[in-house]
């Protein structure tokens, strides 16, 4: 009865339109009343849950992200993808692609590469003659892989919870990261190439490259602070965190000369409202989790799922179908924290590798960006471009089934997310 009463409450709140991080809480909270637990066990739940020096890297990512949106740093992005990929066929798809790529590099945000570059990109397109339903698909899609190159508030956020190497989940990412954002960019010449687009009449001569590469290299240089500092093992995550912040505070207002001081407040004031949301979403998972944990969830659902709990293809599979199903209705913090322990028990129940684990879940949870009713950067991406979005669902059909096919690839050739790390010396 504690665990129908639990979920039961919990669906009952989010159906009526209760933010995720309070239907957390208070799903918890009824139901400790019911069973005669002492609220101060589930406060102090919350509390050890945001008690992590670790999580202290996710405002720092989301000053990163905001300094970038308003330091100029997107639009020396943009250039330099031109120049790179502008002359093939479908020229701003790629672009836009490219860049997303880039930034996710810098960001770990998905939210916002899709605002940032939405609002340089779909204008662009559309007067390039893209239609703004696939306009907005592109931009959408894209985005998505803002959190699976390195570095990744969501990959800070399960590292920080089930004991992986976040250097290691960051290097892990690279692979499936740019497989995405290749994927994206054959699908865009495919389209291009059947409705006739024209190929560029030129393309960039050495000068321009060189010149766009100048212009862009300081901001280049944020994720190799990141991945480097990580992974040589010179800096934490948060250290790493703190040194990109710094560093593109500095790149902006020295080198760049495009953000003034006292912008600084909006950035600071962006990044506070921004931290909050996620934060409290792990509060209230770690209400919930207890919860489960006191009910002992993770053993009944083992012995429910009794000899298929032994088979790496059926645990594969349903990591796959739950954090589907999962991000789509729901926020990636409180997917990844609430059901982490019964994942890693199923996944050492099997063998399968935790770093592979992880870094699936986080693939799976970027695809719930694009499908609704939670698809934020497809929501995002429909505002900017002022298209239905319905229509653009209708043009992300064939990138749902690119999408299938890459988290499939990821789940049953588990190289995809090792070799990086191994070849580097992380596991």
């Amino acid at each position: 009865m504690g665990i129908v009463f639990l979920f039961g409450s919990f669906v009952f709140l989010a159906i009526a339109g209760v933010p995720i991080a309070l239907c957390l809480c208070v799903s918890s909270f009824l139901t400790a009343a019911m069973l005669g637990i002492t609220p101060i066990a589930i406060i102090q739940n919350i509390f050890s849950m945001l008690n992590s020096y670790t999580l202290l890297a996710v405002p720092l990512f989301l000053i990163v992200g905001n300094v970038m949106e308003h330091g100029g740093i997107t639009e020396r992005l943009v250039n330099f993808a031109k120049v790179l990929v502008g002359h093939i066929r479908g020229g701003l798809g790629h672009v836009n692609i490219l860049t997303n790529m880039f930034m996710a590099g810098i960001s770990g945000s998905a939210t916002a590469d899709a605002t940032a570059l939405g609002s340089i990109m779909l204008p662009a397109m559309r007067q390039e003659g893209y239609p703004a339903d696939f306009a907005c698909a592109i931009n959408a899609s894209a985005a998505t892989i803002g959190p699976i190159i390195p570095p990744s508030i969501m990959m800070v956020v399960y590292g920080a919870y089930s004991g992986v190497s976040i250097g290691a989940l960051f290097i892990g990412g690279f692979v499936p990261g740019v497989i995405i954002g290749a994927s994206l960019m054959v699908y865009v010449y495919i389209w291009a190439k059947k409705n006739d687009f024209p190929v560029a009449e030129r393309h960039a001569t050495l000068k321009e490259v060189a010149y766009a590469t100048k212009k862009a290299i300081a901001a280049l240089m944020a994720p190799v602070i990141i991945v480097l500092g990580i992974s040589g093992g010179y800096v934490t995550t948060s250290e790493a965190g703190m040194l990109c912040a710094v560093y593109c505070i500095l790149v902006s207002l020295f080198a760049f000369h495009s953000i003034r001081w006292k912008e600084a407040k909006t950035v600071v004031v962006n990044t506070l409202f921004g931290m909050c949301k996620p934060l409290m979403c792990v509060a209230g998972a770690g209400a919930f989790g207890y919860m489960m944990a006191y009910l002992q969830v993770p053993k009944i659902f083992m012995s429910l799922l009794g000899p298929m709990a032994d088979s790496k293809i059926f645990v594969t599979l349903f990591i796959i179908v739950l954090y589907l199903i999962l991000g789509t209705f729901m926020d990636a913090t409180p997917a990844i924290v609430i059901f982490m322990t019964i994942i890693q028990t199923l996944a050492a129940n099997v063998g399968l590798h935790p770093l592979h684990v992880g870094v699936l879940i986080c693939v799976t949870m970027c695809f719930g960006f694009i499908t609704p009713p939670y698809g934020l950067t497809l929501l995002i991406s429909a505002g900017i471009g002022g298209v239905s979005t319905v229509e653009v669902i209708k043009k992300l059909k064939y990138i749902f089934l690119l999408f299938i096919a890459i988290i499939l690839l990821i789940a049953f050739v588990p190289e995809v997310v090792l070799f990086l790390p191994r070849l580097l010396g992380q596991i």
